[in-house]
């Protein structure tokens, strides 16, 4: 019995080095009877972090292969024999060592190990005041421009306002605010400072990837990508918190949106949508799920409202009323009519927010925020409005 789990666990650790390709600069692969596989990757020694997207990569590719629960991957500045790889007993937790998040670094472990499915339990973070999430159930809408502008506009107020941006496979946040560059750094207290820019306290997963490197997380990295920005980063103090932190999140109702929803102490939440009614059908599963989860919705930003043409009329490209039509049906107020303006688009692709300019596209997203400010006002006085969903 014990020999033929010894060679199971070989034909395991000899599939992950095939996964990897079988390169040069991969010391040995072990793997326990829990399925928790071990990788020892030679670096440089003169250049140990080098060699960090070696190790990214490894743990992704390792993670796909069936059998195999967790990964480990460590790099070792000189060739020798291998660790053991450890052999904690059924009672035991594996508790590897933490490591801090770098430019072109994944999570540490311990982060990894909190994203436990327990909801039971929400606290409050430290140093911010209130939460907004700014989601979609559908890609392409404008969502992330909307959060930033919005988060500008607020700050522009006068409001300490933070900007999370939780789309992990596609950050734009850095782009949007002109910061593509940034390296956060950890403080005293060994925790990130948030980028500051636009008068915002900022972070994003694209500060610290690479660029082009390929995010192969799978649900249980990105949850904790997600609360390792929250919990581990110094967005306020209790002397002078975060009046709010705006979250802008990825599309759809996947792991990223679940974990806030339900781990997360979040204030409220916006829905953005554009009118057509490809975009309406998912606004209303993305409502269901932020109900379903107690989350107070503010109400519906429609973006793309309208094409304005130089001679001022009004083209509705994208359809026309499906954003108010939504509203009414899901007894929620039509917060902000965005138009399709080539100004907003500049703005977001040269790093300076239409909102911190302004002008009449400024106005739209000064209006949303003066709304958005009274609506979470009114959050602490009356309960949020019931949303009833009819098949």
């Amino acid at each position: 019995m014990f020999r033929s789990k010894e060679k199971g666990q070989k034909r395991l650790a000899d599939t992950v080095s095939e996964a990897l390709g079988h390169p040069d600069w991969l010391e040995s692969v072990t793997v326990n009877d829990d399925g928790d596989a071990f990788i020892v990757i030679a670096a440089n020694p003169e250049n140990p972090s080098a060699s960090e997207p070696r190790r990214i990569e490894a743990e992704g590719k390792a993670a796909f292969v069936p059998g195999i629960r967790n990964v480990r991957a460590i790099l070792t500045a000189e060739r020798g024999p291998a660790p053991a790889a450890p052999t904690p007993a059924p009672s035991v937790k594996l508790e590897p060592s933490p490591r801090r998040v770098t430019k072109g670094a994944r999570l540490s472990d311990e982060a990894i190990q909190q994203s436990s499915p327990d909801t039971s339990q929400i606290k409050p973070i430290p140093g911010i005041a209130r939460i907004l999430v700014v989601a979609s159930a559908k890609g392409g809408v404008g969502k992330s421009t909307v959060a930033v502008n919005l988060a500008a506009a607020m700050a522009k107020a006068g409001m300490n306002v933070g900007l999370m941006d939780a789309d992990i496979y596609g950050p734009s946040i850095p782009t949007m605010l002109g910061v593509d560059d940034a390296d956060p750094k950890a403080n005293a207290d060994g925790k990130l400072e948030p980028i500051v820019a636009h008068g915002l306290k900022t972070l994003s997963i694209g500060y610290l990837t690479d660029t082009d490197a390929p995010m192969i997380w799978r649900g249980p990295m990105v949850m904790s990508a997600i609360t390792q920005m929250l919990n581990d980063a110094s967005w306020g103090t209790r002397e002078n918190p975060l009046d709010l932190l705006i979250i802008d999140t990825p599309p759809g109702t996947g792991d990223a949106q679940l974990t806030l929803a339900q781990k997360v102490p979040v204030t409220a939440a916006i829905i953005v949508t554009t009118p057509q009614e490809v975009a309406l059908a998912d606004v209303r599963r993305g409502a269901a799920m932020f109900a379903k989860t107690a989350v107070p919705i503010l109400g519906i930003v429609e973006t793309m409202s309208w094409f304005e043409a130089p001679d001022g009329s009004r083209i509705p490209i994208m359809g026309e009323g499906g954003g108010k039509r939504t509203a009414d049906a899901l007894g929620l107020p039509l917060m902000a009519q965005i138009p399709m303006l080539q100004s907003i688009r500049e703005g977001g692709d040269t790093g300076h927010p239409v909102s911190t300019i302004g002008g009449p596209a400024a106005h739209h997203f000064l209006q949303l925020a003066k709304t958005t400010a009274e609506a979470l006002d009114t959050l602490q006085t009356k309960p949020a409005p019931e949303i009833i969903f009819e098949d």
